[in-house]
């Protein structure tokens, strides 16, 4: 599956020429690693942000890589899989609490009351957007873009002069925030 490198020989490489080696490594493993964390999430953009992560976190680590038995090899895979399947995760609790937020929609089982299906749901998705309003500025504007009018990252970025990374911040610390207020909810 990898191109085979001599791991010590590299890892004196890596801390002697640390972006030539990252370079390297790039060389060699990008595309397999890009394969993998596409498997795993099915999205091109973000299967190319964890693979670029990857080589993030061995430029981060460069120097306490050079103590390790473990192959370069293993280690890259390793931080790939497990960043894809945090991105999973992270993806499908966001989608569910997008489908949430929708008038109209189906809303989750926890809003079940006494297993009677809840009536108002109209009234469940006023009342999470009522909550959504307390939310500091940017948080609330990021995440209706998201909800409203189904922008990407990106679009949202560009329409509020942010960069990308901000707007991720921003709904995912609103998506913390509605997760804990239904958490405390559970009731409603």
């Amino acid at each position: 599956m990898f191109a085979l490198i001599d791991n010590s020989r590299f890892r004196k490489l890596l801390q002697v020429y640390p972006a030539a080696a990252v370079r390297i490594l790039y060389q060699l493993y990008y595309k397999n690693l890009f394969s993998i964390a596409l498997r795993m999430v099915r999205d091109k953009d973000a299967a190319d942000d964890i693979v670029q992560d990857a080589f993030l976190a061995v430029w981060a680590n460069r120097k306490k890589l050079g103590d390790h038995d473990r192959s370069i090899e293993h280690y890259l895979v390793r931080i790939v899989r497990n960043k894809s399947v945090t991105h999973y995760y992270k993806h499908a609790r966001m989608q569910s609490l997008d489908k949430m937020l929708e008038v109209g929609s189906p809303v989750l089982s926890t809003f079940e009351i006494s297993n009677e299906p809840v009536n108002g749901k109209a009234e469940i998705a006023q009342q999470l957007r009522s909550i959504i309003s307390t939310f500091p500025k940017r948080e609330r504007e990021c995440l209706l873009m998201k909800i409203d009018h189904k922008m990407s990252v990106g679009e949202t970025a560009h329409s509020l002069s942010i960069t990308p990374k901000a707007v991720e911040r921003s709904i995912t610390s609103a998506y913390k925030r509605l997760r804990k207020w239904v958490a405390a909810n559970s009731d409603f």
